[in-house]
């Protein structure tokens, strides 16, 4: 019974700080519906689809894979299987990042992001550290640290709120009020880049 209770905590714990993360998310976006223009903001609806599509194939099931593998009773050494696991993260996640720069102009064209190669960069880049991440995360798990896995999750989550909030809110206004402030490292024409 103990068993259960322990298992129903940690599902609570590694459920509740996703919910919380989407909920945060999904707070901002009425914050850019208001900042940005329509046809500007729809860019990013579809570079996140494709962001949700791309991390499907980059993790290629690995942490599934790694879960089965690591509790299998042939395989009595979870650590390689986990440093298996990763080094194969990290090659395709490379090789992907390599293929979207060989690749540029044709990738942007397709994402509807011509003029802004920097956007698909930053996502490719992004995206990459996120598949390859997720089998640490998959490891804490398997750990049993549902603690240390939400408090990531949650770090990284404030850390992405207070930047958008930072470029999208506090740079505008530093700009028309003291702009040597900012204006060293700050372009309001990069617009749906600071997302």
């Amino acid at each position: 019974m103990a068993g259960i209770k322990s298992l129903a905590k940690d599902t609570a714990i590694y459920g509740m700080s996703s919910i919380i993360g989407r909920f945060l998310n999904w707070c901002l976006v009425p914050l850019y519906t208001i900042t940005f223009p329509v046809a500007e903001y729809g860019v990013v609806t579809y570079v996140y689809s494709v962001v949700a599509l791309a991390m499907i194939i980059l993790t290629y099931g690995m942490e599934t894979g790694f879960f089965r593998f690591a509790n299998h009773e042939r395989w009595n050494n979870p650590m390689q299987v986990y440093s298996t696991a990763l080094t194969s993260l990290a090659v395709t996640s490379s090789l992907f990042v390599m293929l979207v720069l060989a690749a540029l102009k044709p990738v942007t064209h397709w994402m509807q992001c011509d003029g802004h190669s920097d956007y698909v960069v930053m996502m490719a880049v992004c995206v990459a550290i996120d598949a390859f991440l997720a089998l640490p995360f998959s490891y804490l798990r398997y750990k049993k640290r549902p603690l240390r896995f939400a408090a990531i999750r949650l770090v990284n989550i404030g850390i992405n709120i207070g930047l958008n909030l930072f470029f999208i809110l506090l740079c505008p206004w530093l700009m028309r009020v003291s702009p040597g402030t900012v204006d060293w490292f700050y372009s309001p024409d990069f617009g749906i880049g600071y997302i």
